[in-house]
């Protein structure tokens, strides 16, 4: 398990930091997703600027929020939502100007650590087949693709964890 706040090094050399979001962070998490692109890249998410911030009251009232730090700057969000008391929902976020460094695994890694110490069984996510950079990343980390997800719009893909006991 690494412990947070970690600063990493990405593939170009760069430093990153990844560290749990607060309160303190909404006008910065705000900012990324106003210029995050594609807009409403996978599944509809994040959503328009109309309905940014009510989607952000409701993501940010469960689970667990990370942000990834680049030269001071918010440009990441992860977030390991419970689905129940044994599985939870990945999902994260990368600024483009921070994507193809092999930070995404990284953080993918961090999440896995962090619900693998939740006692979390199971990690769940859903993909759109066209982002072979993000099901790359998410095999890199341990996820594996379930069963009659292959031809679907969506994958399904899931990481078993070791949990410690």
């Amino acid at each position: 398990m690494i412990a947070l706040p970690a600063t990493l090094i990405d593939r170009e050399g760069r430093a990153f930091t990844v560290r749990r979001l607060t309160a303190d962070d909404r006008t910065a998490l705000d900012a990324m997703y106003l210029a995050f692109e594609p807009k409403r890249g996978a599944q509809g998410l994040p959503p328009v600027e109309k309905n940014l911030a009510r989607w952000l009251d409701r993501i940010l009232d469960a689970g667990d929020h990370f942000g990834v730090i680049v030269d001071l700057e918010l440009l990441g969000h992860v977030m390991l939502l419970p689905i129940d008391s044994e599985r939870a929902e990945l999902a994260n976020f990368l600024h483009q100007s921070i994507r193809n460094r092999g930070i995404g695994t990284a953080i993918n890694r961090i999440a896995l650590d962090i619900a693998r110490d939740r006692g979390m069984k199971r990690v769940w996510l859903c993909v759109e087949p066209f982002n072979r950079a993000a099901v790359r990343s998410y095999e890199k980390a341990g996820f594996k693709r379930l069963p009659g997800s292959l031809w679907e719009t969506e994958i399904e893909m899931e990481a078993v964890l070791d949990v410690p006991m």
